[in-house]
């Protein structure tokens, strides 16, 4: 029996050594570049695998950092190509393609091609427009039009980008602007076209989206058909955010005028913030005659002074843009998108607004009846059309 377990015991030993063996081939060397004493086959097996225990963690801590590694790298990218696609994709959407397009008696596209003075023009497809609109209501936009008396189109401006040049214009529309409108009834139905105040025109869609394009349209028909790309309409609510979120503008005060219920005289310094910016820019007496224009001039003031502060803050927060279109839900109605944002954005960081960069409608202040009509002077009106949006065609 004593023999039988001296025979087991010896078996069993064998047996340990046979798998000390066998964790010793693992070794990710070659067996020439082993130490000798690894080698030997009198090598200790401990000493093997003491050597072996030293080696695993390197190997794992090499694996840990170059997946750590490939993960940011794939990060990185990931960011970068999305930045580059939704570039790419806003300025395929923004620009308007006239590679393809001919100019025949037979092709011509109303907007894309213009006569001025025997002389034949067409669209600059590096410049894009955006029609800003300033709802005179506090409803949520997209609701507004759900309800009765939705509110105007209290300011009309419109935006020039061009991308190629670096340049930004902006062209004022007085509200009161005489041109023919599509009246609807309530159910939405098209009634006829009557000549009114443009502002009234935003009145007449069953929805945002309806009176926005609404707006567009009889824009971009004052204009000669010029391509709208674009539109953003805002309510006063909205004002007070996009104000506060770059600090507040500054104002040299244009006219007497009361700003949070306090009378302010010209040459008056004003840091707006909160509701002081919407007081600045909508207040008139209606008792006065062509007051309107008095305010429209104040309204470029501070678009002038807004563009010039939102640079400075957006060329130290490049998400401050999205930042505040995000802010604006439910107080803007909008057809401008991520895409849009993204491409522009880069490309207006070193653009400087000035007053020579803001022009008005030509035209007159008159009063055919108990409300002011802006009656438009079309040839002046077409000279400055060319000169914004056209280039000739040599």
């Amino acid at each position: 029996m004593m023999k039988r377990k001296d025979d087991f015991l010896s078996k069993r030993e064998d047996s340990d050594h046979s798998s000390d063996y066998s964790l010793e081939i693992l070794y990710d060397d070659s067996f020439e570049d082993r130490p000798l004493d690894d080698r030997s086959p009198k090598g200790d097996g401990r000493s093997r695998r003491k050597k072996k225990k030293k080696r695993l963690p390197m190997q794992r801590w090499k694996k840990i950092t170059l997946g750590v590694v490939t993960t940011l790298l794939v990060i990185i990218i990931g960011i970068a190509g999305s930045f580059f696609y939704l570039r790419a994709q806003g300025e395929k959407n923004l620009k308007t393609d006239l590679s393809d397009v001919e100019d025949t008696p037979e092709t011509r596209k109303e907007g894309l091609f213009i006569t001025y003075k025997g002389k034949e023009y067409q669209y600059n497809e590096d410049v894009i427009n955006f029609l800003c609109l300033g709802i005179d209501n506090s409803t949520p936009v997209e609701q507004a039009n759900e309800i009765k008396g939705q509110g105007l189109a209290d300011a009309i401006i419109l935006v020039s980008i061009n991308v190629e040049s670096g340049k930004i214009k902006i062209l004022a529309v007085p509200r009161d602007t005489y041109v023919p409108v599509k009246v609807y009834n309530d159910e939405g139905k098209f009634l006829r076209e009557k000549n009114m105040q443009l502002t009234l025109q935003y009145y007449y869609g069953k929805t945002a989206e309806d009176s926005c394009e609404l707006m567009v349209n009889a824009v971009s028909n004052l204009l000669f058909k010029v391509p709208i790309q674009r539109y953003c309409a805002i309510n006063l609510e909205a004002i007070p955010i996009l104000n506060d979120a770059i600090g507040g503008v500054d104002v040299q005060v244009l006219e007497d005028v009361e700003v949070g219920g306090k009378p302010y005289h010209a040459g008056d310094i004003l840091h707006l913030q909160g509701k002081m910016a919407e007081d600045y820019i909508r207040d008139r007496n209606t008792d006065v005659f062509a007051s309107s224009m008095g305010r429209l001039e104040r309204q470029k003031q501070y678009m002038t002074n807004y563009f010039a502060t939102a640079m400075a803050q957006v060329k130290g927060d490049l998400t401050l843009p999205v930042s505040i279109y995000q802010s604006l839900q439910g107080n803007m109605y909008t057809n401008v998108s991520v895409e849009d944002i993204t491409y522009l954005v880069p490309e207006l960081l070193d653009v400087a607004l000035t007053a020579e960069d803001m022009s008005m409608i030509p035209g007159e202040v008159t009063q055919p009846d108990e409300h002011e009509a802006y009656m438009v002077n079309s040839e002046q009106l077409k000279e400055l059309v060319v000169n914004f949006f056209y280039v000739e065609v040599l």
